[in-house]
């Protein structure tokens, strides 16, 4: 069974997309530091949080477009 995306999964619960988007700035920026450090092993989360973000940005665009239309 494929994976279900960040984004059909919060299409179905808007309310969390605000809270989301802020766990995933703050593991970005734990991420950014840690790669800095010199810690980090799996660079290829930073680019996957960075996706996740636009697109929760994406939802909430298509969001505010539809109450503008409405």
């Amino acid at each position: 069974m494929a994976k279900e995306s960040l984004l059909s999964r919060l299409r179905n619960k808007s309310a969390d997309a605000i809270d989301e988007e802020g766990k995933l700035r703050k593991e970005l920026m734990e991420l950014r530091i840690q790669n800095s450090s010199g810690q980090l092993k799996e660079t290829h989360k930073i680019k996957e949080i960075r996706k996740s973000i636009a697109q929760l940005k994406t939802l909430n665009n298509e969001a505010k477009e539809e109450l503008k239309n409405d």
